[in-house]
């Protein structure tokens, strides 16, 4: 295909209209060319310094300077199977490019973006093979360039979380064909050849058995909130329920049952309303009072009531916008007769941005992790960037230059555990870092959430060095021995000066390769600071707030002694530790 669009515009580059460099010279043979029946996301001519024009809009003010093939493009060179997020269209595309020349100078080229999504579509009709078969590409830098799941374009399956699928990329790119066996989430076969013309490695496979994923070792952080979070859950739901039960059809619109359905919602801070609602579906009761005018209305079309309604079990909504204006959660339980007849339900409507706000940052305070929540459809539950909060992770715009985001969430929303990598902004910043995550599945009465960590890398690449300290470079222990009787690290930490203890150990870790990062805890227990903040505790009680670390960290603070062990990380994978009297710690990741 991409061969077929290099000869197509070569063929326009050749009279003199495209080679006089003028794009009212040339848009019309770029109109023919749109009409050939080779369907593009866009047809356009760049100049040297990287304006360029397409058909629909003409000069844009956009610039492909910084695009990665650009230089090569204007050095001559045909243009096949480059990757990028389109400028002008926001699609994902496959470029193909010719450079048009005049008198031996590049003046300009002539250009196409082709949908890897619509190419995609294309082959999978084409082809028709059943749900356990399956066929992609990647490019010549791992990233997938087709694949029947549109999220997955773009994205780089090494960073999937599957082992053996970072290992089987690395055999794919290497090798001109093969046959390859690997685990993704279901063990997979696979023969796999490159094509010269782009360098990309086309793909078909068949699952052929259960996923060895399947026990995943989740973060000491992640399995903490997921249990504090259950926790809460139930209270609530054990809470509704019990009041469903303390009702009978009689009771439905008494002042006892206004004062317990207030007292029900005064439980808990992130509850937006209580309602007792009746067989049909009426709203009869609503407290608090604030929210009494609602009483009357009819809710009977909602999913959860019609749901609760068929099975007479209890049942608990996704976000939904309530009869009341906003958008909340209905968990709810029914009320039933002594014969098992459904008379209504106890309905609590709660946001669920408040009842995570209410859990997780006390958990995370100190941490290097962040965490959001979010529905199996995509909608962001919680964030703590707030503005966040409510988006469609598959179909709002800030997203969608973040491909591996979007890959992988394909990848949380479908599967109840799991770990992978992304990128995208820093909390609060523009800037895009790489970061970790780690996900587990949360809810109540079949609807579910996925609670997601994420750790920002930073410095050394995490890697297995444990065995570094323990078999021999023990210049490394030495050089930590000596930091920590250092004059210099001594006053500073006694004078508890921050930005002087952060030029300290910024200098320690940047000149020994392999740290994962180095830590302060004072005589008090508390791990003041940490060098990368990203991997360390910040102003974090080793008393109160327990990791797994704590004990041996605690113990060595009081023994006064040197001191090694290993210890999960918080943020997830292990950690090899060495602790020295003068409150320096060197961490090791494995």
């Amino acid at each position: 295909m991409s061969k077929a669009f290099c000869v197509a515009l070569k063929s326009y580059r050749l009279p003199k209209r495209p080679r006089s460099g003028k794009w009212e010279n040339m848009s019309g043979l770029l109109t023919e060319f749109s009409k050939s029946g080779i369907k593009a996301a866009a047809v356009w001519f760049v100049r040297p310094d990287g304006t360029y024009y397409t058909l629909e809009k003409g000069l844009t003010d956009l610039n492909l300077r910084e695009r990665d093939y650009f230089p090569r493009l204007m050095a001559g060179e045909d243009i096949s199977g480059d990757l990028v997020i389109s400028k002008s269209t926001g699609k994902r595309t496959v470029i193909v490019a010719v450079p048009i020349q005049k008198n031996g100078k590049v003046i300009g080229a002539l250009g196409t973006s082709l949908s890897v999504e619509d190419i995609s579509r294309m082959i999978d009709e084409k082809m028709g093979l059943p749900k356990n078969m399956f066929f992609y590409a990647l490019d010549h830098q791992g990233r997938t360039s087709l694949h029947r799941v549109s999220a997955f374009l773009l994205s780089y399956p090494s960073d999937m979380g599957s082992k053996s699928l970072t290992k089987t990329v690395g055999e794919m790119l290497a090798n001109p064909e093969g046959t390859v066996t690997y685990d993704f989430y279901g063990e997979r076969s696979v023969i796999y050849k490159k094509l010269p013309l782009t360098g990309w490695v086309y793909a078909i496979g068949i699952v052929t058995g259960r996923s060895d994923q399947q026990d995943v070792e989740l973060p000491p952080i992640l399995s903490e909130l997921e249990k504090k979070i259950t926790a809460e859950l139930n209270i609530m739901d054990q809470d509704v329920a019990q009041l469903a039960k303390n009702l009978s059809e009689k009771d439905l619109k008494t002042a006892g049952t206004g004062k317990m359905l207030g007292d029900l919602c005064r439980s808990y801070p992130y509850a937006v309303d209580c309602s007792v609602v009746d067989r049909n579906g009426i709203m009869v009761l609503v407290e608090p009072e604030k929210y009494a005018v609602f009483a009357g209305s009819n809710i009977s079309a909602q999913e959860q009531v019609i749901c609760l309604k068929e099975s007479k079990k209890p049942v608990m909504s996704n976000v939904i916008k309530t009869v009341e204006g906003i958008d909340a959660v209905d968990l709810e339980h029914p009320v039933l007769s002594s014969r098992g007849e459904l008379s209504g339900s106890v309905s609590l409507l709660f946001r669920p941005e408040s009842l995570f706000s209410h859990i997780i940052p006390p958990v995370l305070q100190g941490m290097p992790v962040e965490a959001f929540v979010m529905q199996t459809d995509g909608r962001i539950l919680y964030d703590a960037d707030k503005e966040e909060i409510g988006r469609m992770l598959f179909d709002d715009p800030i997203y969608k230059p973040f491909p591996q985001l979007t890959a992988l969430g394909t990848i949380i929303s479908r599967e109840k555990t799991g770990t992978g990598s992304y990128e995208f902004r820093r909390e609060g910043t523009e800037k895009v870092v790489k970061k970790d995550a780690h996900w587990t599945a949360i809810g109540l009465h079949g609807t579910e959430w996925r609670l997601v960590i994420m750790h920002v890398r930073a410095g050394n690449e995490l890697s297995s060095r444990k065995d570094v300290v323990k078999t021999g470079n023990a210049s490394y222990v030495d050089a930590l021995r000596t930091l920590a009787n250092n004059t210099e690290m001594k006053k500073a930490l006694s004078g508890k000066d921050s930005e002087k203890i952060k030029n300290i150990f910024k200098d320690f870790y940047s000149e020994h390769e392999g740290l994962y990062s180095i830590q302060w805890l004072d005589s008090q227990g508390t791990n003041r600071y940490g060098y990368p903040e990203e991997s360390s505790l910040i102003n974090f009680d080793m008393k109160t707030l327990k990791t797994p670390s704590s004990e041996p960290m605690l113990q060595a603070l009081s023994d006064k002694k040197e001191r090694s062990f290993d210890a999960p990380l918080m943020e997830g994978g292990k950690a090899f530790s060495l602790w020295f009297p003068c409150m320096a710690k060197w961490i090791i990741s494995e």
